[in-house]
């Protein structure tokens, strides 16, 4: 407060403040949040005080909002949500008018951000938009200072106001303008990846991943519920420290509580902007600020949840960001329905693959079990060699389908015990180019199981067939099946040769490397073989 020898025109007189350019508001500000920054570091030069704020009116919780400060406290300011009674503010909102008040200190509903009653002045004025709504409250106090705040200031801080409304109200139309269109471009995108996904874990991490970007909460979540009624934690995305905490409280099975409990019990969204003191706060869940959550549906029923969380302040959850949820979460609901009918249609083409590769087997006096063994085989040698999930169903339907081409080779030739001649080794092998050729026309077949098919009796020399190919110039997954099929040959005992074991098998597999089979595979090949030993 002023000192009692010196009057509030004297000081002024002795101290003159500096005259408001509002342009730098107006015309320099770079976002709406730049608007307020920019706002409160003028008002403070302007008025001298010790503090400025604005404060945003959140209608939808009835509390002002710190959302910039300027000054002693500026960073306790931030941040702060303060109800109907607990600020001077809302004098300002309740009246419309610029409120000057004297010896702030006295009255029972200031703030102050120290904790305590500090004696100073408080000046106050609307925040407007264009159409003279009120969105907030630009402030300044005087606690802790021999600043005096006159008329002259009112004046300033109302102009000041005005001018940020207006700004504010521009630059957030166009802000709304470029987010929704971001929304749209996003989820554009995000729907053409779900066309293009089949794992469900994976669909929903492209969900979280475009809903956190998009919305600007920190972690976001997919939860299932299991047979037994449990919620099991399926996706977690986001900021690493806060997916440890969620993954802390959520992670272990348990049965549906706080806002999961409510969206599964209710089969509807629920959003919660300040979760500690909401009804649907779960025990054990200190650090949650905010949330909302959508469910998932199979068939109209819930079956879990998707869900967006902020550990660390409190976020206003706007309906365009529930409707987006909702719009997300219907995608998600499609695309596992899709998923799921794509996965049966690939177990149905496995299955059926499989029972041909049998009958081939069976026409062929292939001991029993010989494509079986030969597909598991191949599927382990597949994950040694870290193959990925496509490239390890193309060597299974491969090594179902190897000797499809023999159904062209006469019954006389198949089953032959003796040795053939040059022609009828000729026609023997012709069954690969046979069977590549038969696979052709079915479009569901990807060329990398024809490749199989048509090179898995090539040699990493070139004296193989039917083209005489060398080296990598073989297609990897025919290098790899070729190993496990003359290993299985080897090892299965047939009519005119005894079953080698195991350890003489992969012996030979061994002194075939560089000559017969690819070194690198053989050597990973040399160490999965049980009861082998050392070649």
């Amino acid at each position: 407060m002023p000192d009692q020898a010196t009057t509030p025109d004297s000081w002024e007189h002795l101290h003159p403040k500096p005259p408001l350019d509002v342009s730098a508001v107006v015309l320099l500000a770079q976002s709406a949040e730049d608007v307020f920054a920019r706002c409160v570091s003028l008002a403070l030069q302007t008025t001298r005080a010790t503090t400025a704020t604005v404060a945003l009116l959140r209608q939808e919780h009835d509390v002002l909002e710190v959302v910039a400060a300027a000054g002693c406290r500026a960073a306790e300011a931030r941040g702060r949500r303060l109800g109907r009674g607990e600020a001077l503010g809302w004098r300002v909102i309740d009246s419309g008018t610029v409120q000057l008040l004297d010896s702030a200190q006295l009255l029972p509903d200031a703030h102050f951000l120290s904790g305590r009653p500090v004696a100073g002045m408080y000046l106050g004025t609307p925040l407007l938009d264009p159409d003279g709504h009120v969105l907030g409250v630009l402030s300044a106090d005087t606690t802790e200072s021999h600043e005096h705040l006159g008329d002259a200031d009112a004046q300033a801080l109302m102009l000041l106001g005005q001018a940020a409304g207006v700004a504010y109200s521009r630059w957030r139309a166009l802000e709304c303008a470029q987010h929704s269109a971001r929304q749209f471009e996003l989820l554009a995108r995000l729907s053409a990846r779900f066309e293009r996904l089949i794992r469900p874990e994976d669909i929903a991490r492209e969900a979280l991943t475009t809903l956190l970007s998009l919305s600007g909460f920190t972690v976001g979540a997919v939860v299932n519920v299991d047979a037994q009624g449990l919620v099991q934690l399926s996706v977690l995305e986001g900021d690493p420290d806060s997916c440890r905490l969620v993954a802390d409280v959520i992670g272990i099975p348990h049965t549906p509580r706080g806002v999961i409990g409510e969206v599964l019990g209710t089969n509807r969204s629920v959003s919660v902007t300040d979760y500690l003191t909401s009804p649907h706060a779960a025990s054990g869940v200190s650090r949650m600020r905010s949330a909302l959550a959508a469910p998932l549906r199979s068939g109209g029923q819930p079956v879990g949840v998707i869900g967006l969380m902020h550990l660390d302040r409190h976020m206003a959850i706007e309906p365009e960001i529930m409707t987006l949820l909702d719009v997300v979460a219907a995608r998600i609901d499609h695309a596992l329905e899709r998923a799921a009918a794509l996965e049966h249609l690939q177990q149905t083409r496995e299955a059926a693959v499989r029972a041909m590769g049998r009958v081939i087997e069976g026409r062929d006096g292939e001991t029993f079990g010989h494509t079986d063994r030969v597909t598991t085989l191949a599927g382990q040698l597949g994950q040694a060699m870290v193959l990925s999930p496509e490239q390890l169903q193309q060597l299974r339907w491969g090594a179902y389908l190897h000797d499809i081409g023999k159904v062209s080779v006469p019954d006389a030739l198949l089953l032959k015990a003796g040795p053939l001649t040059p022609d009828e080794r000729t026609v023997m092998q012709a069954h690969v180019t046979t069977g590549d050729h038969m696979l052709r026309d079915e479009i569901f077949v990807p060329r990398e199981v024809r490749a199989v098919v048509r090179f898995h009796h090539e040699r990493w020399d070139g004296t193989g067939y039917p083209d005489g190919l060398a080296g990598e110039a073989i297609p990897l997954l025919a290098r790899i099946f070729s190993v496990v099929d003359v290993y299985d040959a080897l090892v299965s005992e047939r009519p005119y040769k005894r079953a080698w074991s195991p350890a003489d098998a992969v012996a030979e597999i061994v002194r075939g490397a560089g000559t017969q089979f690819d070194p690198q595979i053989v050597e990973i090949f040399s160490t999965l073989v049980p009861d082998s030993g050392p070649p």
